[in-house]
């Protein structure tokens, strides 16, 4: 011990050289602590620096002042608040009351949410019924002549949209090129009649034996998408130039031929893309037209492979090039964000099956694991979630048959093989997929929510039928409508089967057993046609065929080359001259509807105080005649009211003088009466 100059031992020299007590003095949660760091077993000296760089790092941005997370990050002032809300301007009243509106506006969100209604709301819908179906008849006229004479209006947010796609339909052409190096002719080898032709005189077909057979690639897990639609909205441009870049660097899928196909059949390896021009190839302009395909003979005898490839890009920017822009430049958004969260699926062999039956109740077999083995640092490659520069993308493909045809020999000898891509995870295990995630882009929001197109209808109807019925995956579509304006989201909800099939009925009058009829109809006459590649193409001028072209020496002036074919700039000329017109769902409430609290397909409310009269409509002559008139008018007020002021000053100065006389009259009273009492004195 060290002494002072007094003798005395100095505090603290027991503790010469040591560390302060506050390297001791460490709270139990402390990550630095010895204890916490055995007890846990995160010592860092059992850790390897590239383990932890591997993780993703996800991070919740908390409001300090309630502590919670926050919701919305970005608050896009570009636009006009109001604008988002804004409601139709409409000289025609609503013939119903406010209460009116207001009880099914309950009942119309009740039956969209799939909520308990209630029964009076319900009587009040049914007696009111026939004052609705004539008030919608009027706004469906209505909107129907304001998208006549306002189209250029209604689609000018859309050049945006149009010059992206031009973007993208550029580099897409340059990777087809390269896949077709040699500019060869076409030209009509035969004509298939259309599916839709062939509905008339054939009885339904079903879809049957839906199997997942594989699945890979990563899969964000699902969120709340309004701040990535904000975000959207200011960089749209960049992200599609990612989505751009990571296409080109990609490779083309390749079918992998008789994946698990046992049966003796033709089969068909079909993306659901080209699956749905078969069915739509008439829909609209904007569509796609072309679609190349190969057939080639199987190992079975008398059996043939036809593999379809995707349709090739339309050259006309309408209804379909909007969303496949907002589809594209979305992935690119969810693979840049750090706030997204990814899994990572691969079952390169899997059978994936929604079964009715009851589960059969046994023993525990400790031989049998339901579980993988593998190495660690293996594990660790498979679960670990990198940052990576290339849009993320997956894949599925699902087999399926038909059944139920006329002619039951022929439907058990077409076997399909369809692929199509994975919606979100709707939580981090990966124990339950959506369906499908589905955009729609509304184009007059203040009007209400649009009808889906049929394309896109079919195009859900599909996704339901294939991957609702397989196991892990949600037997409804999210559907997502956003204002092409701003991409606000005007209204989430959820499509079941029965609301697809429902409206594919009411809106477009198709019925998809008999479609499908008339789609294994048309394939039955493909599979006949020899061995080689073909492009089925559409052509307005023949509206019920399908005209099958194939690779030809002979030029004549029906001849397409495939390089003509794609080197053309796209345009919405087409698209903005034909007559196209979406009308209003009259079930969907919107934001507008909420906001301004009336129901779908109606006008506004009367409100119970008086309306202000419209200003009157006057002539030139008239409109001066009046002014002089109240010229005159404002001069003779004013005389009127000085002279008003003059006499009432002259009466003023009368009284004040009458007031003095009488003052004076008086005063000369008291003197004379004083005088003659003086006089009486003596």
């Amino acid at each position: 011990t060290h002494k002072t100059s007094l003798g005395k031992p100095r505090l603290g020299t027991f503790f010469y050289n040591q560390p302060s007590y506050t390297h001791f003095n460490k709270s139990f949660d402390d990550t630095c602590d010895a204890l916490f760091l055995h007890l846990n077993e995160v010592h860092p000296v059992f850790m390897k620096r590239e383990q932890i760089d591997e993780d993703f790092e996800y991070e919740i941005l908390l409001d300090p002042r309630t502590k919670k997370e926050v919701e919305q990050i970005l608050y896009d002032h570009t636009f006009d608040g109001q604008q988002r809300k804004e409601l139709f301007r409409s000289s025609t009243p609503s013939n119903l009351s406010k209460t009116d509106h207001l009880v099914c506006l309950r009942l119309l969100k009740a039956w969209q949410e799939f909520r308990e209604v209630n029964e009076a709301d319900v009587l009040h819908w049914r007696r009111i019924e026939q004052v609705r179906k004539k008030e919608k008849i009027a706004f469906d006229q209505f909107v129907m002549e304001y998208s006549r004479t306002q189209k250029r209006a209604i689609y000018a947010p859309c050049e945006r949209l149009v010059m992206l796609y031009k973007r993208f339909y550029s580099a897409k052409v340059n990777k087809l090129l390269a896949e077709y190096p040699e500019n060869l002719p076409f030209n009509t080898h035969v004509g298939l009649p259309q599916p839709q032709s062939l509905t008339g005189s054939q009885s339904g077909v079903y879809i049957e034996n839906v199997r997942l057979i594989r699945r890979q690639g990563w899969v964000p897990i699902l969120r709340n998408y309004v701040n990535d639609f904000q975000h959207l909205n200011l960089r749209l441009e960049n992200h599609i130039d990612n989505f751009i870049d990571s296409m080109n660097k990609q490779e083309n899928f390749k079918w992998e031929l008789n994946m698990s196909s046992n049966r003796q059949a033709d089969e068909f390896y079909i993306p659901i893309e080209s699956l749905i021009f078969l069915l739509t190839a008439d829909n609209f302009a904007d569509s796609p037209s072309e679609v190349p395909l190969e057939i080639s003979e199987s190992s079975g005898a008398n059996f043939k492979t036809v593999t379809f490839d995707e349709p090739l890009p339309p050259r006309s920017c309408g209804w379909f090039a909007h969303k496949q822009i907002i589809e594209n430049a979305f992935d690119a958004l969810l693979s840049t964000s750090k706030y997204t969260r990814w899994l990572y699926m691969e079952n390169d062999s899997i059978n994936l099956q929604k079964s009715d039956e009851a589960p059969e109740i046994s023993g525990v077999n400790s031989t049998e694991t339901g579980y993988t083995v593998y190495e660690f640092n293996e594990y660790l490659k498979k679960h670990a979630m990198k940052v990576e520069d290339n849009i993320k993308t997956n894949f599925a493909v699902v087999q399926w048959n038909l059944s139920g045809k006329m002619d039951e020999s022929d439907s058990h000898k077409q076997q399909f093989f369809t692929r199509l891509k994975l919606a979100p995870s709707m939580d981090e295990f990966g124990t339950e997929f959506l369906s499908s995630l589905a955009f729609k882009l509304e184009y007059k929001p203040k009007f209400g929510a649009e009808v889906m197109t049929k394309y896109e209808l079919i195009r859900e109807w599909f996704r339901l039928k294939f991957l609702g019925q397989c196991k892990g995956f949600s037997n409804h579509v999210l559907c997502l409508r956003l204002a092409v304006n701003d991409f606000s989201v005007q209204l989430e909800h959820k499509l079941v089967l029965s609301l697809i099939e429902k409206q594919l009925a009411e809106t477009y009058h198709i019925d998809m057993p008999k479609l499908l009829a008339g789609l294994a109809e048309t394939l039955q006459l493909l599979v006949k046609m020899p061995a080689g590649k073909y492009l089925l193409r559409y052509n307005p001028k023949y509206p019920n065929k399908l005209l099958l072209a194939a690779p030809s020496k002979e030029i004549t002036l029906n001849t397409v080359f495939v390089h003509s074919l794609l080197n053309v700039v796209p345009s919405d000329l087409a698209f903005m001259t034909e007559e196209q017109h979406l009308p209003i769902s009259d079930v969907l409430c919107s934001a507008v509807h909420t906001n301004h609290n009336i129901m779908p397909c109606a006008f506004r409310p009367c409100f119970q105080a008086k309306a202000k009269k419209n200003p009157t409509l006057f002539s030139d002559e008239e409109y001066l005649k009046r002014r002089l008139e109240a010229k005159e008018a404002l001069e003779m007020k004013k005389k009127a009211e000085y002279l008003h002021i003059l006499k009432t000053r002259r009466n003023q100065v009368k009284a004040k003088k009458r007031k003095q006389r009488q003052k004076r009259k008086g005063e000369e009273q008291a003197k004379d009466k004083k005088m003659e009492q003086f006089l009486s004195e003596f």
